[in-house]
């Protein structure tokens, strides 16, 4: 996985912190394919720019002052890693949240991604790609 690869993962999360998912979706093929995870509560699997959409929709709904704030992002074979903490507080009652997510990143071409698998831990997503943390 190339260099390049890696800052279209970077580029997308900037886009995102910067302009929220509709800024981010340049960097998202058209027929993406979002995992969710199998600890997901909604559905598992979201598909295209609207899934995306429908996916950032929850946290936006669900938290307030959301933010993502990326730790790693690094070339595993031919798939991406990225671990980052989601923030915010949660709506209704001002509780914060800090929860560190993991993705795995596949099939990125021509300076989009294709295809995204979440977990809610690091620990996860790092054996995801075949490492150990």
């Amino acid at each position: 996985m190339s260099q390049e690869n890696v800052e279209v993962v970077r580029k997308s999360f900037e886009a995102h912190g910067a302009g929220g998912i509709e800024a981010a979706l340049e960097f998202y093929a058209s027929d993406l394919v979002w995992d969710a995870g199998p600890e997901w509560v909604e559905d598992r699997v979201y598909r295209g720019h609207d899934g995306a959409r429908r996916l950032n929709a929850v946290f936006i709904e669900s938290f307030d002052d959301y933010r993502l704030t990326v730790h790693e992002i690094r070339a595993v074979g031919e798939q991406l890693l990225a671990l980052y903490e989601a923030t915010g507080r949660i709506k209704g009652s001002g509780l914060p949240i800090r929860q560190p997510i993991g993705i795995v990143l596949s099939d990125i071409h021509d300076g989009v991604i294709g295809r995204v698998r979440s977990f809610f831990s690091w620990k996860e997503a790092v054996e995801a790609v075949g490492l150990a943390e």
